[in-house]
């Protein structure tokens, strides 16, 4: 059984990478070729979406370890 440290560390990265999410999903900003990659929404979903992966991806390993050793 996972500890109350573990749930309230995953509750925290939650929240901070739904605000990243809902802060790239509202950002309005005129696509300028001149302003490279400013404003290029998939590029912003990739750097949002590739240290939520990262994160969820240690968050499963690190449980796999926390059940076989406990």
């Amino acid at each position: 059984m996972p500890t109350v440290v573990f749930w309230l560390v995953t509750a925290i990265i939650l929240l901070a990478e739904g605000a990243i999410i809902v802060s790239a999903v509202r950002m309005r900003v005129d696509l300028d070729p001149a302003r490279g990659v400013l404003g290029s929404r998939p590029l912003e979903i990739f750097w949002t979406l590739l240290p939520l992966s990262l994160v969820a991806f240690m968050l499963i390993l690190s449980y796999g370890e926390f059940e076989t050793h406990r």
